[in-house]
């Protein structure tokens, strides 16, 4: 018998493998990701410097933490009513209100100076507009993708965040060294921009109007003149429905607030948000104090996002219809390890493989985290869930702060050993909330499907 030899591998194959997989998926989930890649583009040429940007203004470390804690604030206190108007306007609309106003605060940085008051208002507003972008744009991503396709779509979509994460710093550190105020103002015009693609280019994947309009959808009547009215039985039936409609969003929110496997996911997140949210506020400051050069920093950012970019699709792709628990858990102890070697390395080549430990739990456990909300919520409350996970950076909100009075009275050391307690602590939580979700069967349908028949 004849032995089949295998095809020898070229370029044009390769090409037309990747284009038939980037078909796979409807157009405007890679409309989603452009935009995505831009909009972070822009955030993170300004915000991983921020803390630098402040400090050389004078404001105080204790200061810092409290301008910096100010946007997670604002992300809990808007986080519910983004997503709520995800659902009740659109995805659209909420994503370009998001961009819009995050445009204006970016300008604002520009010429706030030392002012803590003013700062820490500007960072409230850019917390704000975020709920109302993120929470849009991963609504419509799960609008848009197949069930079983979901992971793969969070995963290019976080790869746009990661690609923007590896180049935006470098753009930055640039601007920075030689007009600060510059990055606000270049961020702030690619959030313009941004809004009007989005305007222009991506579709509306909800039908806002039947929950905006309770009216349209209770009833087909037209206004109608006396001798047109509706029959009494007929207006006693619109009036059930309307009653029906009115009362609706209450039970939602009893049922979101008794969901005790999502607060515990919720929690476990703040943990490990606030411990991961400072490699972008103090791990510049706490490098340059301990004598390790500005590019370290940069190119720990820039290793972190080639390992997300190139590792992320084949972890989501691998994992995506494992059980969320362990892996949301394991990963953190990478988390931690990488949170160590940041603490006490000074070595160039040390601090960057301990991003690069750090970076391979990231991958692992975004595979399945992204997973988690649109798995776990029912269909039509879906954009309140999303909405409401914004309160996962209300750990940045008490670590941020914590973290700049511990490097004023113990140093930077003292912040990153924090950071890695933080983090197994936080996986435990992750751990014991996706080991109950897994263990409820609340699986996507078609994702059960297909793993049977892979089986």
């Amino acid at each position: 018998m004849p032995v089949e030899r295998r095809k020898p591998f070229s370029a044009a194959s390769a090409l037309r493998r990747a284009a038939a997989y980037a078909a796979s998926f409807p157009k405007p989930i890679w409309l989603l990701v452009a935009a995505t890649l831009v909009e972070s583009t822009g955030r993170f040429m300004v915000v991983p410097y921020l803390s630098l940007y402040m400090k050389g203004e004078g404001v105080s470390l204790g200061a810092l933490g409290f301008v910096l804690g100010a946007a997670p604030i604002a992300s809990v206190a808007f986080g519910a009513w983004g997503g709520h108007l995800a659902d009740r306007w659109g995805r659209k609309p909420v994503q370009i209100l998001g961009v819009s106003l995050s445009a204006s605060a970016l300008f604002g940085f520009a010429f706030a100076g030392s002012n803590v008051y003013v700062l820490a208002l500007l960072n409230f507003l850019n917390g704000m507009t975020r709920t109302f972008y993120r929470p849009a744009t991963n609504a419509a991503i799960a609008d848009f993708a197949p069930p079983e396709r979901r992971s793969e779509a969070y995963a290019l979509h976080r790869i746009a965040i990661n690609a923007a994460f590896g180049w935006g710093p470098l753009i930055g550190v640039g601007l920075f060294l030689v007009a600060p105020r510059t990055g606000f103002i270049v961020s702030g015009v690619l959030n313009l921009l941004v809004g009007v693609f989005i305007a222009l280019a991506i579709p509306e994947s909800s039908s806002p109007s039947e929950s905006a309009s309770p009216l349209k959808s209770a009833s087909p009547l037209k206004s109608a003149s006396p001798a047109e009215s509706a029959s009494p039985s007929e207006s006693a039936q619109v009036g059930e429905r309307l009653d029906r409609l009115g009362a609706a969003t209450r039970p939602a929110w009893r049922a979101i607030a008794a969901d005790g496997v999502f607060w515990l996911w919720t929690f476990g997140m703040m943990l490990v948000w606030g411990a991961y949210d400072l490699i972008q506020s103090f791990l510049p400051l706490h490098l340059t104090e301990a004598g390790v050069p500005l590019w370290v920093y940069g190119s720990a950012l820039t290793v972190n996002a080639l390992v997300c970019v190139f590792a992320q699709l084949p972890a989501s792709r691998l994992l995506r219809v494992a059980p969320i628990g362990p892996s949301a858990g394991a990963s953190k102890l990478a988390f931690a390890v990488g949170f160590l070697g940041l603490a006490f390395l000074r070595s160039p080549a040390w601090l960057l493989a301990a991003m690069l430990v750090l970076s391979i739990g990231e991958v692992w456990g975004s595979a399945v985290q992204s997973r988690f909300v649109p798995e776990h919520a029912s269909p039509e409350l879906l954009g309140r869930y999303l909405g409401l996970s914004t309160l996962f950076e209300l750990g940045k909100a008490f670590v941020a702060p914590a973290a700049g009075f511990l490097m004023q009275a113990a140093g930077g050391s003292a912040v990153f050993a924090m950071a890695a307690v933080l983090s197994v602590a936080g996986g435990s939580l992750l751990y014991l909330a996706g080991s109950r979700h897994d263990g409820s069967g609340l699986v996507p349908a078609r994702s059960a499907r297909s793993t049977r028949a892979r089986a």
